[in-house]
């Protein structure tokens, strides 16, 4: 009973961590589209060098010239991105948020499959190769997404003047914990496979 009330809670746990997924990508989404429409609610809105979004309070006006923003703290004002640079930084994290939402919710029905003690069977073993190859798709997305920019994020200021935010260069502290997360599913995969062969044989010997 123990097991089963883990597994549960798990299984509401990645249901919470899901909805947050969701939370983010309709967030996303609704700033794309609404800062089109109503950009001064977006003064506030600044990107750091890691390209994530941050809400700044700090911020009092968005600088209408380069000289103007050199003065400054020196914030990277959403509103003053290119429109390539606005799509590259909310669609590459809404694709991102996509495909760990897809993760979780192979790992609840892993979870589901698991609550009733059917351990080892073609349905997780599927279900494992879906997380498998989603780890890996999100592994190259990171590096074509993140990692790498084929052009790099710039803003524009009023007088036309452009200021890079990013160069072409690759990033590869993701080159850690991708691998760790295929060679764990992959390991979890191959003890699944060799359970069922051990119960097919033990069926065949009854």
């Amino acid at each position: 009973m123990k097991t089963i009330k883990k597994l549960k809670t798990a299984s509401y746990f990645l249901k919470f961590l899901m909805m947050i997924q969701v939370f983010f990508c309709l967030g996303f989404i609704f700033i794309y589209f609404h800062s089109m429409i109503s950009p001064e609610n977006y003064t506030n809105l600044t990107i750091n060098s890691k390209r994530d979004i941050i809400f700044n309070f700090d911020v009092q006006q968005i600088p209408n010239t380069y000289d103007e923003w050199k003065k400054t703290k020196q914030l990277y004002h959403y509103n003053l991105l290119t429109n390539y640079s606005k799509t590259y930084v909310i669609w590459s994290k809404v694709i991102m948020f996509s495909g760990f939402f897809l993760i979780l919710f192979f790992l609840n029905k892993f979870l589901k499959n698991t609550e009733n003690f059917n351990f080892f069977f073609d349905r997780n073993i599927k279900i494992l190769n879906h997380i498998i190859f989603l780890i890996v798709v999100l592994f190259f997305l990171e590096f074509l997404l993140k990692g790498f920019t084929i052009e790099p994020l710039k803003m524009v200021f009023k007088n036309n003047t452009s200021h890079y935010l990013t160069k072409r260069s690759a990033s590869i502290d993701f080159l850690i914990y991708y691998p760790l997360a295929i060679i764990f599913f992959s390991i979890l995969k191959a003890v699944f496979k060799r359970g069922q062969e051990l119960k097919q044989e033990n069926d065949l010997t009854i």
